[in-house]
């Protein structure tokens, strides 16, 4: 009796042995690159094998927040699996004990903590194997599986996330190339630029066109949102801009230039999409500038003198109605005048180690450090250490009236 009851327990130690064995090397295929759909049909296959069983099903919830998806069914032509479930209605829906269905297998997390995944299976098709009964190897194959499982969530989250990032270097790439490559020398005026993302794909433009006879137009512009949506209007504002400059060299007409911006634009974007911005048409000859001011922070007007005044015009963004309302500001300067264009990414920074945004008269007092305007010195008295917390997007053109 004795001798019978330990060949039983070495036939039993051996078939544990083998299985142990058996999962370790069936452990090594569950590579992340099979995704979790193809993970868990080697699951499901590899237990229907086992205890010859032809029905059976996998539930898996791709993140955290996200309901469970039915991914494989094999077999159960008259059970009615939700083909998306939450997992109080999956857990209810299980808990009726649906019929045919005998063993249901909750999978974990590597970190032991949230059910990622519910599979189940019908009875096995021979009397003499009971699937339910092997407890230690399906515990075992339930960690296994959990570990694989959760690779392959993350791994496809990080080839998700490198396919993003590279679509946004792309992006990226495209939207510096929509900027001035080159800031035309014109005579009687000085730029400098300054143009800084918070992402890697923002919404911040600003453009410098020559438009012959000592004259110039001057946008700087903020597309509402962020990220390719924001990139992709930023494009078309880019485009509708350019290609409406032939006629306001014709005829310097800023107010119909405007009009006509807005309405290409709004025709061609939801209500929910528009663009704030500053448009100037300047004159160094006659040191005037007329300007048009829709949605965006005013441009303020530093005189030789130290003087500091804001553009007093203003309207709506580009983009929102149909038939706005625009106005003009035009005025006149004298020598060493600098008009100062900026996005709100400036006015709503803070002093360092403040919550107080620094607004106009920080901007004001921002630009009053600067000495020769040239884009080194901009740079610098911008990025000057432990001055600036900027959390958005930050865009600044510089123009000054010289005695040229």
């Amino acid at each position: 009796m004795i001798d019978n009851e330990r060949r039983q327990l070495e036939r039993d130690l051996v078939r544990e042995r083998f299985a142990m064995r058996s999962l370790l090397e069936f452990a090594r295929t569950l590579t992340p690159e099979l995704g979790a759909e193809g993970i868990l049909k080697s699951i499901l296959r590899t237990i229907m094998g086992k205890g010859l069983i032809t029905h059976a099903f996998a539930y898996f919830a791709d993140s955290d927040d996200e309901d469970y998806t039915l991914t494989h069914k094999f077999g159960f032509p008259k059970l009615d699996t939700p083909q998306v479930a939450t997992f109080d209605l999956l857990e209810k829906w299980l808990a009726r004990h649906p019929d045919g269905v005998e063993l249901v297998l909750p999978i974990l997390d590597s970190d032991q903590e949230e059910i990622i995944a519910v599979i189940g299976f019908g009875a096995s098709h021979s009397p003499n194997i009971d699937i339910t009964e092997e407890e230690n190897y399906l515990e075992s194959l339930s960690l296994v599986a959990g570990v694989a499982l959760t690779n392959a969530r993350l791994f496809a989250r990080e080839k998700e996330l490198r396919a993003t990032e590279a679509q946004l270097e792309i992006a990226r790439e495209i939207q510096e190339r929509l900027l001035p490559q080159r800031i035309p020398k014109i005579a009687g005026l000085n730029f400098a630029t300054y143009w800084k993302q918070s992402q890697q794909v923002g919404g911040d433009y600003f453009d410098v066109i020559d438009l012959g006879n000592g004259k110039a137009l001057v946008v700087i512009a903020d597309v509402v949102g962020k990220g390719i949506g924001a990139a992709i209007l930023m494009s078309h504002f880019q485009a509708t801009l350019r290609a409406l400059v032939t006629s306001l060299k014709a005829n310097n007409d800023l107010l119909f230039f405007v009009n006509e911006l807005n309405r290409l634009i709004y025709e061609s974007t939801v209500t929910e999409r528009y663009v704030t911005t500053a448009i100037s048409l300047i004159d160094a000859p006659s040191r005037t500038i007329t300007t048009a001011v829709c949605g965006h922070p005013r441009p303020i007007i530093m005189h030789g003198d130290g003087a500091a005044a804001t553009i007093s015009t203003s309207g709506p963004p580009i983009g929102i109605f149909a038939d706005p309302k625009f106005f003009l500001d035009k005025l006149g300067v004298q020598s060493g005048a600098r008009i100062v264009y900026y996005t709100d990414g400036l006015s709503e920074a803070h002093p360092f180690g403040s919550t107080k945004m620094i607004a106009g008269e920080g901007v004001v007092e921002l630009v009053r450090e600067i000495g020769e305007l040239t884009q080194v010195e901009l740079v610098r008295v911008i990025e000057t250490p432990n001055l600036l917390d900027i959390e958005d997007d930050l865009t600044m053109v510089v123009v000054e009236f010289t005695s040229d």
